[in-house]
């Protein structure tokens, strides 16, 4: 949206194709989200969050080139309430727009209609110095095992983000079962082998766990799959035995869920 304000404004003689390649996108779109075989066939929250995107693009090619193809959209009132109000976000940062400023529309959208789990935004210069060979990405974690040398402000975001989820939902009490479970696994195990199932969960952990992602794999404990939360819960518990002095450092803010764990757990005599 704000390239093709760039372009209507800058190229004025390129307008008529622009106008040209604007009402057939726009018409693709409405195809997209009034068809009767594709509404039959689509996930109804794909098709919703299609739908916004759709009478957004809608208002803006009628912003620019007075052609209103809203009402072809089918839309309800809730759906056209949601896309207004999402494209007045728009307007504001039209005409005082900063550097880079367009991807957090992008962002501010995507948490509106609850999509940013399905992507991620990450520093330009990070994304382009990340190595690609296996040679390098080795000499990498050999010097940095950790990724404590790496830009840490979109890790930052994440782990706030996190937090304020965590904080939103209360007590966890999956996150307290799978402690339970963590308790009763490490119960058989010496502190050395707890240490070291936690500095690898740490290593796994530096490239990020996502709580609703599954198929994490940890070598030192393989007879089990971890969803996200289960990985989370024996990183907390694996700390809080061998290292509970640096337990802090985690930032994790399961407290409340592990002091009750605690009181369910009943160790093995």
């Amino acid at each position: 949206m704000f390239i093709e304000d760039y372009l209507f404004n800058e190229f004025p003689e390129l307008r008529p194709y622009q106008l040209i390649s604007l009402f057939g996108m726009t018409k693709e779109g409405i195809k997209a989200v009034t068809d009767k075989k594709i509404i039959e066939l689509s996930p109804k929250n794909t098709l919703y969050n299609s739908k916004i995107y759709n009478i957004i693009s809608a208002l803006h090619f009628r912003s620019i080139y007075g052609i209103d193809l809203i009402n072809e959209l089918q839309t309800t009132q809730n759906e056209m309430k949601v896309a207004r109000e999402m494209y007045i976000e728009f307007q504001e940062y039209r005409d005082d727009r900063g550097a880079g400023e367009e991807y957090e529309l992008v962002q501010h959208w995507a948490n509106d209609l609850k999509l940013d789990k399905f992507f991620e935004l990450i520093d330009e210069n990070e994304f382009r110095n990340k190595r690609s060979d296996l040679d390098s990405l080795l000499e990498n974690i050999e010097n940095d095992p950790y990724d404590l040398k790496s830009d840490q402000s979109f890790k930052q975001k994440e782990m706030d983000k996190f937090q304020q989820s965590q904080k939103e939902i209360g007590t966890n009490m999956a996150v307290v079962m799978f402690m339970v479970d963590a308790m009763q696994y490490f119960a058989k195990l010496s502190m050395d082998k707890v240490r070291s199932i936690a500095f690898e969960i740490a290593l796994i952990g530096t490239q990020g766990i996502r709580p609703d992602q599954k198929g994490y794999i940890v070598g030192s404990v393989p007879e089990k799959s971890f969803s996200g939360y289960h990985l989370l819960a024996y990183y907390y518990v694996s700390w809080a035995i061998a290292e509970p002095d640096k337990l802090d450092s985690l930032n994790l803010p399961f407290n409340n869920e592990y002091e009750m764990a605690k009181t369910m757990h009943r160790p093995t005599k």
